[in-house]
């Protein structure tokens, strides 16, 4: 069997999806902790090359950090590093399937459960957007905790129900095929099921500008909470004007020696963010676009565009962190199911897409309100939907 190495920090959100997902394929792994470590973080960045954790080697050899690892592991390509037969069609027809394991799937999968519904959750990770949140202060009966341990207690509760999952896989296409619904995973696989929950949430904006693709890992971040510790004492730029931005802001005025805050117009984020902000010393630009992440091996700069006046303007940083919010993943949903201009699944009250037994909940949807008391409830009402639905069919 393959040797599976990963650095690793306690508080690391995608160390943990990482994990997860190894675990889910009863994969062995040796941790490296590098938390408390400067030479084990130094030996890391040796490695890999890369400023972000997780970073994980199989039999020596880099594949990068989480975002590479459940790619490789979506498109079987994982399996074949490892020698693991992969590409089966499941022979079960379940009674309901659910696509992504955030609030929304998570919440749904209980209620399912609860109605005796034979359930399977297929998703990349175990999470979704929550299991990067740095707190979560405002889910009812909880005055305060973080995504990753709020994550932790929805999979518990789900694990007590027994209820099967599929963690670390891709769905690529959904087609009826008769009464029964049949989810494609880029692995190969197939899952059969009589309904189908859409829970896939939403996934990090890019900025597409030159740079950021080729400055992944180097200095390019999209998780404050995960990366911005390895910034202590050097120069980065957020980038943003949402609340994820405004945290992120906050977040690094304490960590690095200078922030910046652009944006490409007024802040959007809550006012009580707003206020933490200006009580900071971050520099502010606001009404700029960013036109391109420099550097040479790593970042060292970030250029600005002033919307108004057109002129330019160079920051030398060491990091960029990518805050421009979601973009719905609904891609494989596209030839079947509405969606807005933003791509966004359309439901209505009862949380039907208009397609018999598929239903849709949470971040995916074109609901207004992404939080996560919200999904969960979604979720739940989405179930309850399904169970009415197969209840009805002969």
């Amino acid at each position: 069997m393959a040797r599976i190495e990963i650095y690793s920090k306690e508080w690391c959100p995608y160390c943990s999806k990482a994990k997860s997902l190894l675990r889910a394929k009863g994969l062995e792994y040796r941790e490296i902790d590098i938390t408390h470590d400067e030479t084990l973080e130094q030996e890391m960045l040796e490695r890999s090359h890369r400023q972000t954790v997780p970073q994980i080697f199989i039999d020596s050899q880099s594949v990068g950090g989480y975002d590479d690892l459940s790619q490789l592991n979506a498109s079987g390509e994982l399996n074949r590093l490892l020698g693991i037969e992969s590409g089966t069609a499941m022979r079960k027809v379940y009674d309901l399937a659910i696509v992504g394991a955030g609030p929304a799937g998570m919440s749904a999968s209980l209620y399912a459960a609860r109605k005796n519904l034979s359930c399977i959750v297929i998703s990349m990770d175990v999470g979704g957007q929550m299991g990067i949140t740095n707190e979560i202060a405002n889910y009812p009966g909880i005055a305060s905790i973080t995504g990753p341990d709020l994550v932790n207690q929805f999979e518990e509760h789900a694990d007590a129900y027994g209820i099967e999952k599929l963690i670390g896989e891709k769905i690529t296409d959904i087609e009826i095929r008769g009464r029964c619904k049949v989810l494609s995973t880029a692995s190969g696989q197939e899952i059969h099921a009589r309904s189908v929950i859409m829970a896939s949430g939403a996934s990090k904006r890019k900025l597409d500008i030159p740079g950021e693709k080729e400055f992944a890992g180097k200095g390019v971040v999209y998780c404050s909470t995960c990366d911005g510790p390895l910034f202590r004492d050097k120069t980065i730029a957020v980038v943003g004007s949402g609340n994820s931005a405004l945290e992120a802001a906050v977040e690094m005025s304490g960590i690095a020696e200078k922030v910046y805050l652009v944006s490409r117009g007024d802040w959007s984020g809550d006012l009580i963010l707003h206020d933490k902000v200006t009580s900071t010393d971050v520099v502010v630009y606001k009404g700029h676009d960013p036109m391109e992440i420099q550097g040479n091996g790593k970042v060292q700069g970030l250029v600005l565009k002033d919307r108004e006046t057109g002129e330019h303007t160079h920051l030398s940083v060491d990091g960029v962190f990518i805050e421009i919010g979601l973009s719905p993943n609904s891609d494989f949903t596209l030839d079947l199911l509405e969606t807005n201009d933003r791509g966004e699944i359309r439901v209505n009250r009862e949380l039907d897409t208009g397609v018999r037994g598929i239903f849709a909940a949470g971040d995916v949807t074109d609901g207004p309100d992404k939080q996560v008391i919200v999904a969960a409830g979604e979720g739940a009402r989405a179930a309850l939907a399904a169970f009415t639905y197969l209840l009805h069919q002969a």
